[in-house]
């Protein structure tokens, strides 16, 4: 009996040790607040892990893409929409864009310029497209709150 414990505790010392030294994943609770919504339709919020896909997204075509970690699409009121999501740690970037007439596409005018209401983490701002990847992005390495005004 005495030899089974000892035997028992050994294997728990060598798989703690093995545990250790393996790499844990860590993730962190990212809150979106999303302000200012002056136009009901429906929110694509998009959430980047790569630079070159958010530098180079201009809102033709909602929905699923590479490059595009997580996201929402989903109708909302005017106001505040707030949304939850569970990231790895890592460094992101969000794009975006309330869809008014539900055509699954951010509209402009006739120079290129969004008719429907748009934003990005950190609030940061483009000229002539959207704002870089490095002025947008944040770091997430726990939970995190993020307040974006339209």
């Amino acid at each position: 009996m005495k030899r089974h414990a000892l035997h028992v505790a050994a294997i728990l010392s060598l798989t703690s040790l093995s545990l250790a030294g393996a790499p844990m994943a860590h993730a962190g609770t990212v809150t979106v607040e999303v302000t200012n919504i002056t136009t009901a339709g429906e929110m694509h919020l998009a959430i980047y892990d790569d630079s070159d896909v958010f530098e180079n997204d201009t809102g033709d075509k909602g929905g699923a893409a590479k490059g595009i970690i997580d996201g929402a699409i989903e109708a909302v009121g005017t106001g505040t929409a707030t949304y939850r999501f569970t990231l790895p740690d890592g460094t992101y970037a969000i794009g975006i864009f309330v869809d008014a007439n539900y055509n699954n596409e951010m509209d402009k005018n006739f120079f290129g310029i969004p008719k429907e209401q748009y934003g990005f983490s950190n609030n940061a701002k483009g000229s002539f497209g959207p704002p870089s990847f490095q002025d947008a992005s944040f770091t997430v390495s726990g939970d995190l709150t993020l307040r974006i005004d339209l």
